[in-house]
C-alpha cells in the first residue's frame, strides 16, 4: 500500500514538472532562447494560469486517492487483527471479530487520516509550485539561460518526490496504527505492548532502551522520556517511527473457563 501510495503522488509530481518544463521550454524558444523584456508580464501571466490549473489537478487527486489509501489500510489491519486472534478462535475462547461494521469512532478515526491526507497533498502542490514560481521568475527577471532554470527545476522537484515518499511512508505508519488501535478499543483491548522496529530512518533511542517491550494503556499510549518528546504517544505518532503495537488481548483464566 505504501509503495503504490508513493508511486502515484510521484507520478503526479513527474506529469507537474513534465508540463512546467516543457511549458517553459517552449516560450524560450519562441523568443529565441531568451525571455523579452516586452514579454515578461505577458510570460509571467500564462505562467500562473498553468500554476492554478496544477493547483486545480492536486485538488481533483485528493478527492480519491486519499479515501483509497485509507480504505487500503483499514482492509490490512482487519485482516492482520483477524490473525493476531486465530488462536482464540481456534482454542473456542471467543473474540470472533467481524469488521464489516464500522463503529462511529472509526468511522471519525477514518475521516480524519482521510483529511490529514488531503491536506498534505494540497501541501505537495502548493509548496512545490510556490518554489517553482520564484525560480521561474528569478530565471526571467535575471535573464538566465533555459539550461540554467531547467536545473533549477528539476532540483526543485527531486526535493517534491523526496517529500512524497516521505508522506507516504509516514502517513501508512500513522493510518496502521490509528486505525488498529481504535479497532482494538472496539473490541474492549486497552493494553498493548509497545515494539521497537529499526526499519525506520530516524532512530530514538529511548524507543529502542526504554519503551520497547513495555506495556501500556493504548488509549493514553505510551510515555517518551526524551526530553524533546518528554510525553505520553502513540506507536507511529512522531515522524518517521516505525515502532508498533503487540496488542495484549485478554483470555478466559482456568477458573473461569
Amino acid at each position: 500500500i505504501e509503495r503504490e501510495y508513493e508511486k502515484r503522488l510521484k507520478k503526479a509530481v513527474r506529469e507537474m514538472e513534465h508540463s512546467v518544463v516543457y511549458w517553459l521550454s517552449a516560450r524560450y524558444k519562441a523568443n529565441e532562447s531568451k525571455i523579452l523584456d516586452s514579454a515578461t508580464d505577458d510570460i509571467l501571466k500564462a505562467f500562473r494560469r498553468l500554476l492554478r490549473q496544477w493547483t486545480r489537478n492536486f485538488n481533483e487527486l485528493c478527492e480519491t486517492l486519499p479515501r483509497w489509501f485509507v480504505s487500503k489500510i483499514r482492509g490490512y489491519t482487519a485482516r492482520n487483527l483477524i490473525e493476531q486472534t486465530r488462536p482464540l478462535r481456534d482454542a473456542g475462547l471467543g473474540f470472533n471479530l467481524k469488521f464489516s461494521y464500522m463503529s462511529n469512532a472509526e468511522r471519525q478515526v477514518f475521516q480524519a487520516i482521510v483529511s490529514e491526507n488531503v491536506n498534505l497533498i494540497k501541501s505537495i502542490a502548493r509548496e512545490s509550485l510556490t518554489q517553482v514560481e520564484g525560480i521561474v521568475l528569478r530565471g526571467i527577471t535575471s535573464g538566465n539561460d533555459l539550461a540554467t532554470v531547467t536545473e533549477q527545476l528539476h532540483h526543485q522537484f527531486g526535493v517534491t518526490e523526496r517529500r512524497a515518499a516521505m508522506i507516504a511512508r509516514d502517513q501508512t505508519n500513522k493510518a496502521t496504527n490509528n486505525l488498529s488501535r481504535q479497532r482494538l478499543l472496539d473490541y474492549g483491548v486497552t493494553k498493548g505492548i509497545w515494539m521497537h522496529t529499526a526499519s525506520g530512518k530516524t532512530y530514538r533511542e529511548t524507543h529502542e532502551n526504554e519503551m520497547n517491550g513495555q506495556e501500556y494503556d493504548i488509549r493514553e499510549g505510551c510515555f517518551d522520556p526524551d526530553e524533546k518528546v518528554n510525553r505520553y504517544i502513540q506507536p507511529a505518532e512522531l515522524v518517521n517511527c516505525y515502532c508498533v503495537c503487540r496488542p495484549v488481548i485478554p483470555q478466559l483464566s482456568e477458573e473461569e473457563t
